[in-house]
């Protein structure tokens, strides 16, 4: 079930009214839970069953971590836990990935691999679902959070339909503790939300569906032009951000019209001065997940630059594959990986107080975060080394007038709609003559996004992760 479609918006509106007329947390939380199980059997009930399972391994795990009497047993049941989300996301996002590496490798010595592959679909959200039900069985174990006891209440907030599919990546402490205690809203919190979900349906819809079909048409291995390959990295660049961005936008919103509070998983990452500058602004509950639980284990910044260096290019290669089975995403983790690592060793600072120095240090990461798209996007055989080739010929064909002026009017409405979003949804306080302004503005985002709503594309990027 799309957030973009019409079911979507039938099963939410019944949930807002029969949710608001429940007034015991309870009850709430067992709509809540089966509104869940609805929207994720929607796209395929075959796995609705596994994603259940998970949570309750999880939810059973951190019950015998907190009532283990011994440093062992914690310690035991953790790494079983771990181990079986580990495995499990492994199976089916993996496991062919690595049996066609090892065959290549196996080939270039000589050897012929003999298995067959196997046909597995990969479940929705199973890469979101999987992280965060770590991150709280984690944190219940370093006995930062108490496991909860109610089985409604934690399947209720792992299984929470706003922010299932793609994220953001909640903690306990912020998320599963909402769903303990009363929620309600007031006109203030309504008209907040309401502007979060208008302006995430129009970054979706009028920017990243825009977008989309472009860069499709210039990632192609018959690809003859440099020129093409450059406009189509920003624009990916461009579609990427809108398609997430506008996402967590409704998913926050669509939260906050039942009481609950997402983190911000996107803070204007296009503005960042350096690249742990763009880590902190961009995907942000993930770049906190590899944080506190790959970087921070493995030794961080505590032990020294040769250390420093190892972690963080383990932690960015883990963060790469995380996005997909496949070399190009390796490639991108390792890629930022050498950024990040380079930009420490240089001491270079990630937020430099001239404007000089922010404007050179807002240049170099974007040339590394867009070189970082082209890695991304280049997936499938071949397609990277004909794109590669393509940066040989560098002229000007009339098609690349359209493309520079498609690229440059996306990049202005991009920028038109953070505006929005920081001057007339996120602001708490308004003058009348501010109030009227917004009213006009989220109108005029809905009549655009009406007209645009014809070409949109049924899923989000981010989905497939």
């Amino acid at each position: 079930m799309s957030f973009v479609s019409l079911s979507f918006i039938i099963l939410f509106a019944v949930v807002f009214v029969l949710y608001h007329f429940l007034r015991q947390v309870r009850s709430q939380n067992l709509l809540l839970l089966a509104a869940s199980c609805i929207f994720y059997a929607w796209w395929d009930w075959r796995f609705l069953s596994l994603m259940l399972g998970l949570s309750l391994v999880s939810y059973l795990a951190a019950l015998s971590i907190e009532a283990a009497t011994s440093s062992s047993r914690r310690n035991a049941v953790l790494a079983l836990c771990v181990a079986a989300q580990l495995a499990c996301l492994a199976y089916f996002k993996y496991v062919n990935f690595f049996g066609n590496s090892l065959a290549i490798v196996l080939g270039a010595i000589g050897l012929q691999a003999r298995w067959t592959y196997l046909d597995i679909v990969l479940p929705l959200a199973i890469s979101f679902h999987t992280f965060q039900l770590i991150a709280y069985v984690v944190d219940v174990w370093r006995r930062e959070y108490q496991a909860e006891r109610q089985i409604v209440t934690f399947f209720a907030f792992s299984f929470f339909f706003p922010q299932l599919i793609a994220g953001p990546i909640e903690r306990a402490e912020h998320l599963l503790s909402q769903f303990k205690r009363p929620r309600s809203v007031d006109a203030r919190a309504v008209r907040d939300a309401i502007g979060l979900v208008v302006l995430g349906y129009a970054v979706k819809i009028v920017i990243a569906d825009t977008a989309g079909p472009i860069v499709d048409s210039l990632f192609v291995p018959a690809q003859p032009y440099a020129w093409s390959v450059v406009l189509g990295t920003v624009l990916f660049g461009v579609q990427i951000y809108a398609d997430f961005l506008g996402y967590s936008l409704i998913a926050k919103g669509c939260a906050g019209l039942l009481g609950f509070k997402l983190i911000w998983n996107f803070r204007f990452p296009y503005r960042a001065v350096s690249p742990s500058d763009f880590w902190r602004r961009w995907h942000i509950s993930l770049s906190r997940w590899l944080r506190d639980y790959v970087y921070i284990p493995l030794g961080g910044n505590r032990y020294g630059a040769s250390r420093t260096v190892t972690a963080l290019m383990l932690t960015m290669i883990l963060g790469g594959l995380w996005h997909g089975a496949a070399w190009n995403f390796v490639l991108w983790g390792l890629f930022l990986g050498v950024a990040l690592a380079t930009w420490r060793l240089l001491g270079i600072p990630n937020q430099p107080q001239t404007r000089i120095g922010r404007f050179a240090g807002w240049l170099g990461t974007m040339s590394i975060v867009f070189i970082g798209w082209f890695l991304f996007r280049a997936t499938g055989p071949g397609l990277m080394e004909a794109l590669i080739t393509a940066l040989r010929n560098w002229e000007w064909a009339p098609l690349h007038l359209s493309l520079l002026t498609a690229t440059l009017m996306l990049m202005f409405a991009l920028a038109l709609f953070e505006y929005v979003q920081i001057n007339l949804v996120e602001r708490t306080t308004m003058s009348a003559r501010s109030s009227w302004t917004r009213v006009a503005s989220l109108g005029s985002l809905i009549t655009l996004t009406l007209v645009f709503l014809e070409r949109h594309r049924p899923t989000f990027i981010y989905f497939q992760f």
